[in-house]
This record gives C-alpha cells, structure tokens and sequence, in this order.
C-alpha cells in the first residue's frame, strides 16, 4: 500500500485486526444435531443475522407441488454483539455486529473465511458489496471502503456527524448515498471515494435504497418514506403510516414500481410509487417485521419477509395485490432476527 494511500486511514495498520482463518472450518458443521439439516444445493438462500448474536443459513428448494421447502443449512454463533447486518457479494458473505467486527464467509464452499477489524470503532449498521469493493457504514459516523480480492482496506469516507445507519449503491455502481443519525443524506462518488454533496433531511433517515432505474431513490424515517427524484432532488412522494417501519425494499410487477414495506404491526404494505397510495397490506406474521426483500428464481419474483419471533415467510410477487395471501414456504429460526441477505444458489458442479 502506497504513503498517500495509508495516510487516508484514521488509524494505524498495527492496530488493524485483519485474520483469515484457515480454510478448512465448515458452517454446516455447527449444526445442532436435533436439527435436520438441508440436502443437496439450494434454489436460493436466505441469511438472516439475530440478536442472539447467531447467523443462520437457510436454503430454499421448490417442490413438486410449486412449494419452497426452508431448510437450514449453517446455523453459526458469528458475533459477541447482536448481528446488525448481512451483505453478500458473489461467493462471499459478510456480517457486521456491534462488536465493531466484520465476519466473513465463503457460502460457495460454506468455509469461515476469517474476520475484518480495528478501521471502525463503532457498531456495524450495513455492509454493501460493489463489483470489486465492499462498503460498511458505522456507528463511528465514518463509512469504510474495502477491496474484496485482497480484503484491503482503501479509505475512510467522512462527512457525517453521527452514527451511520444505512448505505445504498447506485446501479451503476459508480455513486452512492448514506443517511446517519445527524439527519443528513449524503451522495458520495465512489470513482474517486470523495463526497459529493450532502443534504439536510426533514428527520433521521434510518434506511435508503435506489430504485431499480436509479432515477429515484427513498428515504426510510421512523412512520415515514420519502421519494426523491433525483433529477432535482425533491421528494416526489411521501408514503406515510402512524405503525413504526422496520424495513422497505422497491418491486415492479407489470411495469408499474411499488414499495413494500415492513411494520411494528405485524403488517406488510404495498405502497404505488406513482401515486404514494398504501394498495394493500397484509398481517403476515406473528409479531413485527424485521425485514423484507425480493428476489428473483426461475422467471419467478419471490418476497421474503423476517420477523423478530423468528419466523421467515416466502410469498408470490405476483400476488402481492390480492387480498389474502398464502405462503409459499415458512421456517422458524427460534431467535430474534434482525437482517436479513438473500442470494441465488450456486451450481454445485462449479464448486472447486
């Protein structure tokens, strides 16, 4: 690493955590024996993290009857804090903690990789992965960018003036916004690492995401979503509800962009980013959504949704409008979760 490059860290290499553990220790090896493992590869999988400081691997297959069957496949005390987040990028899957620690994983191989420490002294609210790098937001209100190939740490990105909670990555990959506890949003040019503008916000943006276009994204408060356009960067649509939020994610179903939304009351809402209108919500858990998003298998768009009692529902995009819904599959993890990852499977024949 080059003088100029080191001197952009705030702190020292001597006191920068960096382990790669060997590769021979498997996630699927800390099942508990009570517990039927999954067989064979998977259609695709979903990791959540929890407050009982465990990251569980979850594989979902369809059924011959167009079912999913959930079955776990790792189940692993990752952290010494509460699991904040879970990213994955290609074969890899980090997780960041309140233990200020980023664990990393191979789930192509299901092999602990090692762990990524000492650049942030604070929790870790997010972890993003883009093309090469790796993107983690902090409650040290700094963001880190690392390159994946190596585990390099590259550079500090400062601008905000409290706790990082969310980070979002264009689709192009080359810009990026972040929202922290000081009420601030802030677009940052990822070809040069440098902040490029920053914006005052009605209250604390606790999650952001881009639409699939990327001319829009939205801005999650507390009973609040705002749309930007970001043309001029106004808000374009206000999706407001009196039950706290817990998560939101973007879905097109025949053209049309909606958001859904995760609640304190049990409720999933689906909300017509064109208009701001709530057309349809549904009660589908037991308790408060932690976390929702969508993704795509077989020419088929899935929903998947994750409550703090544990339990994890798979259910019909193209569903999302009637007025009752069925789940596709279900499996309950028995912990609180609190994040949740989802990625396709991988070919076993490629495996090395």
């Amino acid at each position: 690493m080059s003088k100029k490059r080191a001197s952009d860290q705030d702190r020292s290499s001597s006191s920068t955590k960096k382990q790669m553990v060997a590769p021979g220790k498997a996630l699927d090896s800390v099942l508990a024996g009570t517990i039927q493992a999954a067989q064979g590869p998977e259609d695709f999988r979903i990791i959540t993290g929890t407050y009982e400081r465990i990251l569980y691997g979850i594989n979902a297959n369809w059924t011959d009857d167009k079912k999913l069957k959930l079955a776990p496949v790792f189940i692993v005390p990752a952290h010494t804090g509460l699991i904040r987040t879970v990213g994955v990028g290609g074969q890899f899957l980090a997780s960041g903690s309140t233990d200020e620690i980023i664990r990393l994983y191979n789930i192509k191989k299901r092999k602990e990789y090692g762990f990524l420490g000492g650049h942030h002294q604070g929790d870790i609210n997010d972890v993003q992965f883009f093309g090469k790098y790796m993107l983690t937001a902090s409650g040290d209100h700094h963001l880190g960018l690392w390159r994946v190939k190596d585990w390099e740490f590259l550079k500090t990105l400062k601008g905000h003036k409290g706790a990082v909670h969310s980070v979002a990555i264009h689709p192009t990959g080359k810009i990026a916004l972040s929202v922290a506890s000081d009420r601030t949003l802030i677009l940052w040019n990822l070809m040069t690492a440098k902040k490029a503008s920053v914006t005052k916000l009605q209250g604390e943006g606790i999650k952001v995401r881009w639409n699939t276009k990327g001319d829009q994204y939205s801005v999650m408060m507390d009973r609040k979503i705002n749309i930007f356009n970001v043309s001029d960067g106004k808000i374009a649509k206000s999706l407001e509800h009196r039950s706290k939020l817990h998560d939101f994610c973007y879905y097109t179903l025949d053209d049309k962009e909606y958001i859904l939304s995760g609640h304190e009351d049990k409720t999933i809402r689906v909300w017509e980013t064109s208009t701001g209108e709530c057309v349809n919500e549904i009660e589908s858990h037991p308790n408060r959504i932690k976390a929702i998003d969508v993704i795509r298998h077989n020419e088929q768009d899935i929903l998947v949704s994750a409550s703090s009692d544990g339990s994890i529902k798979c259910w019909a995009g193209d569903k999302l409008l009637d007025k009752t819904w069925e789940a596709l599959g279900e499996y309950n993890t028995k912990s609180r979760i609190t994040c949740m990852a989802l990625h396709l499977g991988f070919d076993a024949s490629t495996d090395e």
